[in-house]
């Protein structure tokens, strides 16, 4: 009978491998609350002043919400804009970004779960060595699993653990969300007689001045929102700020082919780029050898493509640089 309680040498040497083991996954999962925020890196700044008219109707009405703009265009012309979205899509759709404690706790019940299984069969078949080889087997399928949670949520985890908005991905992701919008906008260009200068825009007009520059919460009650708003969610609400209204308006241009998109991050702020050769005077950066013209979506100011904030400016010939991220 006591043989079979008493704990030997081998016994003893397995349990502290398989605590070690989780004191030293609990020390790596905690880089995830890093600073600047909750281990999210924000980008929230606006670009200067106010610009060109504009007003906003945003309401629901029967099971729909709506918002209605009017803003004006580089070229002095009064546009107006709508976009709608029926309640229930709404919430579908926004159940793809963001996320609560519980979905982090439900990773983590799966994890301590399948180590404890995993490494009790490993053990019994091959003892310690096999048990520990388990164990990192456990530990990579968990950090794929998270990483792959957080993309479909709106986000990637970058250097030192920090969660950020995965702009790429929200804005390829939201461009036939957004596409209503942009043939609604073409409809206006073509009964206008625009070219594609003045409907890129016109688009740009939108995102700066119709939508107010407002920056969002870092958390909406229990959900984790990265300082990001969807930008459904962002044309619903009638505001965002830099990389909210770079998302805006990265997905409407995305619905027109051959349109070459690039983001542009600087400390703090977001912004974007367009492929094509630039004007005179026009500020632009350089990708896999060809020429982008900065876009600065971000308002209040009213600025046409190739022309940004000074603050803007600064920040890009800063020391820290600039990272260019491909939309499409």
């Amino acid at each position: 009978m006591g043989g079979n309680i008493r704990i030997g040498l081998h016994s003893a040497c397995a349990a502290l491998c398989l605590a070690l083991s989780y004191i030293f996954a609990a020390e790596w999962e905690a880089k995830l609350v890093v600073l600047p925020q909750d281990g999210h890196l924000a980008s929230a700044q606006s670009a200067g002043g106010g610009g060109g008219a504009a007003s906003q109707k945003i309401y629901a009405a029967n099971g729909v919400y709506h918002a209605r703009y009017g803003f004006t265009n580089f070229g002095g012309q009064r546009l107006n804009a709508a976009y709608s979205m029926k309640q229930g899509d709404y919430g579908r759709y926004m159940a793809g970004y963001g996320y609560r404690q519980s979905d982090l706790d439900g990773l983590q019940k799966w994890r301590e779960n399948n180590r404890q299984l995993e490494w009790a069969r490993a053990v019994k078949k091959g003892g310690e060595a096999e048990g520990r080889k388990a164990l990192e087997a456990v530990e990579w399928e968990y950090r794929l699993k998270r990483e792959e949670f957080f993309r479909s949520r709106g986000f990637t985890l970058g250097k030192d653990n920090i969660l950020m908005a995965d702009m790429p991905g929200i804005v390829k992701k939201n461009v036939p969300v957004l596409r209503p919008l942009a043939l609604a906008l073409q409809e206006v260009a073509d009964s206008r007689g625009f070219g594609q200068d003045e409907l890129i825009g016109s688009v740009l007009s939108l995102v700066q001045t119709a939508l107010t520059y407002k920056v969002p919460p870092m958390k909406d009650g229990g959900l984790h929102t990265g300082g990001i708003l969807p930008p459904a969610k962002s044309m619903l609400s009638g505001w965002g700020d830099c990389d909210t209204k770079t998302g805006v308006a990265g997905a409407i241009l995305g619905s027109w082919s051959g349109m070459r998109l690039v983001g542009v991050s600087v400390p703090g702020h977001y912004l974007m780029a367009i492929k094509r050769l630039p004007g005179k005077g026009d500020v632009f950066v350089r990708y896999n050898g060809a020429e982008y013209v900065l876009i600065e979506p971000a308002g209040p100011a009213w600025l046409e493509p190739g022309r940004v904030g000074q603050s803007t400016l600064s920040l890009l010939q800063g020391m820290d640089g600039y990272k260019i991220e491909p939309f499409f």
